[in-house]
């Protein structure tokens, strides 16, 4: 879907002027976001992608990052299922290709000192 660049610079301008944290609209982000996708793909940098909408470039940056059906927003929480402590052995390697796995640290340390 191609969008219309001045139909965008229009509607970030009928919110009036832009500062730090001036909120912009669901639907619009979305609509820059997509914009700013294909722009990129094209080739374009974020800073001027930025300059012809009248948006601060890190928010293009931002906006275009997320994809379709998200809300463009940081540090949403996402599921996390834990499995299981990772294993706590080593495997060492001698430099004539002896390989000696599954000892823990105590033991890996007692075989290096034995060797040296």
């Amino acid at each position: 879907m191609k969008h219309d660049v001045s139909t965008l610079r229009r509607r970030v301008h009928a919110l009036g002027p832009r500062r730090r944290g001036a909120r912009v609209p669901r639907a619009l982000r979305a609509a820059i976001a997509a914009y700013a996708r294909e722009e990129r793909a094209g080739g374009a940098s974020c800073g001027a992608i930025a300059e012809r909408l009248g948006v601060c470039s890190e928010s293009i940056r931002r906006w275009a990052r997320t994809g379709p059906g998200r809300d463009g927003r940081a540090g949403g929480l996402v599921p996390v299922h834990v499995v299981g402590e990772a294993a706590r052995t080593l495997t060492v390697w001698s430099p004539s290709g002896y390989r000696v796995e599954g000892l823990s640290i105590a033991e890996t340390a007692e075989l290096l000192r034995r060797l040296a």
